[in-house]
């Protein structure tokens, strides 16, 4: 819920729920304590990421700050059963880096469009 906060959201706050996610990894408590159950620490890491993009984009206006997910791509992450390839999930990469400087900053993409975090 905290890291989802997009409005106050504070760096601080995310750092104490990957410290809290850590502390019950490393005990074995992750199902005890709520945390997703496969892909834990990918689903995490996505999620500070999302919440590290915003808080980024609000400290610096001035910088176009966004977060992507390339899409279902061919990887050993996804045992190669992705459906875009490698290069066509750089492209959206790519896409991304060269916005325009008025271009939309502290959202996430999803492929080639803007989603919810």
């Amino acid at each position: 819920e905290v890291l989802s906060d997009a409005e106050s959201v504070t760096e601080e706050q995310v750092d104490e729920v990957l410290k809290q996610f850590l502390k019950d990894f490393k005990e074995g408590s992750l199902k005890d304590q709520g945390w997703p159950i496969y892909f834990s620490a990918y689903t995490l890491s996505k999620a500070a990421m999302n919440a590290y993009t915003r808080i980024v984009a609000n400290k610096y206006p001035s910088f176009l700050v966004n977060s992507i997910g390339p899409g279902f791509v061919k990887t050993d992450i996804t045992c190669n059963t992705g459906v875009l390839t490698a290069a066509e999930g750089a492209e959206n990469v790519a896409r991304l880096a060269l916005l325009p400087n008025d271009g939309p900053s502290g959202h996430f993409f999803l492929r080639k469009e803007v989603s919810s975090f």
